[in-house]
């Protein structure tokens, strides 16, 4: 069951949910992730690569978690938003260099609330995307089933 559903808490569980189902859809088109799913701070819950992974997965999928949650949204939906003469441009360069402006990232959301995010890299930006969007469908397909349970 997932962990309080009346409320904006994202747990361990939650987001092991998450990259299991995230896992299931690489392994089923045969791209390795590398998935990291972030509180709704931008702080890291957990990371998991899959075998064969790029290296170089490891921090985009970090910070693509991140984007999602601290901006409380899509990283995809950001990068529209950051090109020259919009309203963002050059947003990629605050934080560190963290922010990510390209597909993988998205927010966790639990009602209308951000609970966490989750980034995934290793792939094409379309696959990462496909491979994020599919567990996030999953987890509230499941949270749902939960919530008709109670």
């Amino acid at each position: 069951m997932l962990a309080n559903l009346n409320g904006p808490a994202f747990a361990l569980d939650d987001a092991c949910r998450l990259a299991r189902a995230a896992e299931h859809k690489a392994a089923e088109i045969g791209v390795p992730m590398v998935i990291s799913i972030a509180d709704a701070t931008g702080g890291m819950l957990l990371l998991h690569r899959m075998d064969g992974a790029l290296p170089a997965s490891f921090d985009i999928a970090i910070n693509k978690a991140y984007t999602a949650a601290i901006f409380r949204m899509a990283t995809h939906d950001l990068g529209a938003l950051a090109q020259p003469g919009r309203s963002l441009y050059g947003v990629q360069t605050t934080n560190q260099g963290r922010v990510v402006i390209f597909g993988g990232g998205y927010p966790v959301l639990r009602r209308t609330t951000v609970i966490g995010a989750i980034g995934v890299s290793g792939g094409t930006v379309e696959q990462d995307m496909q491979i994020a969007t599919f567990a996030l469908q999953t987890f509230e397909a499941e949270a749902k089933l939960c919530a008709e349970g109670e």
